[in-house]
């Protein structure tokens, strides 16, 4: 029922909708095949929301008394289907759920809303104007929840946005509305949002939502669909509370892909101010601040986004958000993403620091100038100030900065962390990536700086149990081994070391970080032959592309070639590449006590 007491003929729940006039059950605007009976239940269910529905109830209303059937199983097998139809699980149930001994009752539709597409101007709404309801729905959610005594939502988890176009090649536009959606909601300091990395596991996963959020360890979650279609796209999002589970807030949006949805400033505005939650000025002003973006410069963004940043897909990656800004000049997010695109390229080798970490600090400092509390081009200027610059004072600064603006970017914690073991105080970098992994308990690279950071530490009891979890968990990428191995060389156990290294080598994902670990390990357990044949590989690579003569100076001091080396690190500083990973790393104790090497680390201004 309305508020005028009519009967409302469009009942909407999650990504569903219920026309009651054409008898037709919709998801995300496809149709749902449903029989007579079982839409005639799923209408008493819906039309009694929240109430328990007895079996003699669903009798009644389905079949006569003149009716011959076993009722019981039919009434069993209608529910099923309806179940089925809508994706229900009955053991942890999003719409309809059993109540033993009485009935069943409809959990899932959601109190009346927009019942019309919201008016449009420009492309990037689609993402700007969820971001903008989900963030008001949570934020409503957590003033409710005060005022009630319940536990407030404080973190949440965006699962994949599941693409219904029936085409995979628009995934990538799926997955970049999550990470739009992530990265939006991040912004709101009261909330935790689980990090991308962490939840694209989840993706075409038929788990329960409280196991999903068990998992995570978050209050709630947001799930729903996107379709693209002739030029049109529709979105449907639904807050989910976890403990118990409860449909929270469900909506849909739908627009011309060369326009923008998004919602009037002022009614953005009065709805933040009628709610209790702890939202600061800047952050009710990004919320209520309507974005604007070329349409082929978004599509260009998010195809971006959707590539792993392998050393491979980094060139790709730079060419998508190049395309995005020469599009449009003014969307921050594609130059924030293309500073950090530059700083990947350098930290892989995959182009020379000189060329590639100037042209990140332009593109962070681009992003800052059109929205100057954007953390991300804060955390990628500060990583061009620390590997390229050796302007300390200052990276600290900006990561600290960073930080402070949200206290919960996983990011910004583990960025600042490699910069605490670099300037030597590893015991500070072992807490500020432990935090980054309390922000982010499924995210797998927060564990490996855990690791690696013990590792620096010298803490390798601690670093060899952090590294088994790490195998355990992830044993078909490279760091996993590299972490056990770095432990194992510094114990006395150097040919684990190596079968350790090979492993790391072997994988497809291997590059030249593999090489250098391998390279060296394979020379200081006297295996000096194979060792030369690895950095013949690396000088042979190093013809064709490039590669961090850092990497190299490691190899030749494994076999003791103290003089090369130092000519390697030489050339590294004189290229401003002295790689942050190489240097606070225990390999390198004994030349750290040359000369020659701190004179290196004086001219980069780590030691006096």
């Amino acid at each position: 029922m309305n508020s005028n007491g009519h009967k409302r003929d469009l009942l909407r729940f999650g990504a569903f909708e219920l026309d009651l006039a054409s008898r037709e059950l919709r998801k995300a605007g496809a149709l749902v095949k449903l029989q007579s009976q079982q839409f005639q239940l799923l209408t008493l269910l819906a039309e009694r929301a929240g109430q328990v529905v007895s079996r003699e109830e669903i009798r009644r209303t389905l079949w006569d008394d003149e009716t011959f059937v076993d009722f019981d199983q039919s009434i069993n097998f209608c529910v099923n289907k309806v179940r089925d139809a809508l994706g229900d699980d009955p053991q942890s149930p999003r719409y309809i759920e059993t109540v033993p001994r009485k009935g069943y009752r409809f959990i899932g539709l959601a109190p009346p809303g927009i019942s019309k597409p919201v008016p449009a101007r420009w492309l990037l709404g689609a993402g700007a104007a969820l971001v903008l309801l989900v963030a008001i729905a949570v934020a409503a959610t957590m003033g409710v929840s005060r005022q009630r005594g319940v536990k407030p939502i404080e973190s949440l988890a965006v699962l994949p946005l599941e693409n219904l176009s029936h085409d995979p090649e628009q995934d990538y536009f799926a997955d970049g509305m999550t990470d739009e959606l992530i990265t939006d909601l991040a912004k709101i300091g009261a909330l935790r949002v689980i990090s991308r990395t962490s939840v694209m596991q989840y993706k075409g996963t038929k788990k329960p939502i409280p196991q999903i959020a068990r998992e995570l360890n978050v209050d709630a979650v947001l799930e729903g669909t996107v379709t693209r279609d002739q030029g049109r796209v529709r979105i449907t999002a639904q807050l989910i509370g976890a403990a118990p589970e409860k449909h929270l807030w469900a909506e849909k949006y739908e627009g011309s892909l060369s326009e923008v949805l998004t919602l009037q400033d002022a009614v953005a505005k009065a709805v933040v101010r009628e709610i209790q939650i702890k939202v600061t000025p800047r952050e009710q002003a990004v919320l209520a601040t309507p974005r604007a973006v070329d349409p082929a410069a978004y599509e260009a963004y998010l195809r971006g986004l959707y590539l792993n940043p392998t050393e491979e897909n980094l060139k790709k990656m730079r060419e998508y958000f190049q395309q995005a800004v020469d599009k449009d000049p003014g969307y921050a997010p594609a130059w924030a993403w293309l500073a950090d695109t530059y700083n990947g390229m350098a930290a892989y080798g995959v182009i020379p620091p000189r060329e590639a970490v100037p042209r990140a600090r332009v593109a962070a400092e681009r992003a800052l100038r059109l929205d100057n509390n954007f953390v991300m081009p804060m955390v990628e200027l500060a990583n061009a100030k620390q590997n390229y610059e050796w302007d300390w004072a200052g990276a600290e600064r900006e990561y600290k900065r960073a930080i402070e603006l949200n206290p919960k970017g996983v990011i910004a914690h583990l960025e600042y962390s490699g910069f605490l073991a670099e300037v030597g105080r590893t015991s500070e970098a072992v807490a500020e990536s432990r935090r980054a992994r309390e922000l982010a308990p499924g995210m797998y690279w927060p564990n490996v700086q855990v690791a690696y950071r013990l590792y620096l530490d010298h803490q390798y009891d601690q670093a060899e149990l952090e590294s088994r979890k790490l195998l355990e968990w992830e044993p078909g990428i490279p760091w996993s081994y590299i972490c056990q191995a770095s432990v194992h060389l510094q114990t006395g156990r150097q040919q684990e070391a190596v079968a350790e290294l090979r492993k790391a080598a072997a994988l497809p994902s291997s590059g030249t970080y593999e090489l250098m670990y391998l390279g060296h390990a394979l020379a200081v357990t006297g295996a000096r032959p194979e060792a030369r044949k690895v950095l013949d590989k690396m000088l042979s690579l190093a013809k064709r592309r490039y590669v961090q003569p850092s990497f190299i100076a490691v190899v030749y001091e494994g076999l003791g070639d103290r003089d090369r080396a130092f000519e390697c690190f030489e050339k590294a500083f004189a290229e401003r590449s002295m790689h942050a990973w190489v240097l606070p790393d225990p390999r390198l104790d004994q030349i750290r006590t040359e000369p020659r090497f701190q004179k290196l680390m004086r001219g980069m201004g780590l030691q006096r």
